[in-house]
């Protein structure tokens, strides 16, 4: 069944969907895979808990089916990524990292809806199947992963610059695809990850703005924002850090492969 609107106005893509406008100020984010109903309804309900509490995240109006593809009709966020702002401006980088600290630390603090996957469960399938990681590897990351604790708190799962959109009110999360409920700790421990790496095409801008400002000042003053609002055992951090890397592995990012690689040597050998 095909939705009210038009969407032939294309405002942008990724490898998992399209974005379109849609009438009345909305957009529409149309996946490329026919069965992938079934993420977008979880990212709808993590959104609404998200606002619901006061985070900064588009308001959601309704999913459809649109030629045979699930899409997701929200509000329009007029602005620029903030990977584009951070890469134009260099200069606010630690303001930048102190608002993103903030604001994750917030999103952080909003207790899961039902219904989402469980944050340990997605990384061990990922571990599992990560045709790049050598075998005494993955188990030495599956062993650590079991000893990490559950949790019931909203997890973005790739909560990056390029994620988060400076809007006219303020900062904006967007793509919600790998959503999850977990540990807090497991999701900030990605984000330091990819600061880390911040090789794959998306983050390449990123990458070298971030090399001309010092990757460590960059982490350390978000870190630093994040803890000034929630705890982080340092123990807990490097072992969520440990199996992310692992995880990692299964994306096909070649080029973070003897980094991400090295990281694990180090940390599991």
């Amino acid at each position: 069944m095909a939705a009210a609107g038009d969407p032939r106005q294309k405002l942008g893509e990724g490898r998992e969907a399209e974005i379109f406008a849609w009438d009345g100020g909305r957009a529409l984010r149309l996946l490329r895979d026919p069965a992938g109903r079934p993420r977008l309804e979880h990212e709808a309900t993590a959104m609404a808990a998200a606002r619901q509490t006061g985070v900064s995240v588009p308001r959601v109006h309704e999913i459809v089916v649109l030629d045979g593809r699930p899409g997701m009709i929200m509000e329009r966020v007029e602005g620029t990524d903030l990977l584009t702002d951070l890469a134009r401006r260099p200069w606010r980088f630690a303001r930048r990292a102190r608002q993103l600290g903030r604001l994750e630390a917030q999103l952080h603090a909003v207790v899961a809806p039902g219904g989402l996957p469980d944050l340990r469960a997605l990384l061990r399938e990922r571990i599992e199947w990560a045709p790049r990681l050598p075998a005494r590897l993955r188990a030495s990351a599956l062993d650590v992963l079991a000893e990490l604790p559950d949790g019931d708190h909203l997890c973005h799962g790739d909560f990056h610059p390029g994620n988060v959109i400076v809007g006219r009110s303020g900062l904006v999360i967007i793509d919600w695809t790998n959503v999850a409920h977990g540990d807090p700790i497991g999701d900030l421990a990605r984000t330091m990850l990819l600061l880390r790496v911040a090789e794959r095409p998306a983050l390449s801008a990123l990458a070298r703005a971030l090399d001309r400002f010092g990757r460590g000042q960059f982490r350390r003053a978000w870190l630093r924002a994040y803890r000034h609002h929630r705890p982080v055992d340092p123990q807990r951090f490097e072992r969520w850090e440990t199996v992310n890397a692992a995880a990692r592995l299964a994306e096909g990012l070649h080029e973070e492969v003897p980094v991400l690689v090295e990281l694990l040597e180090a940390r599991l050998a």
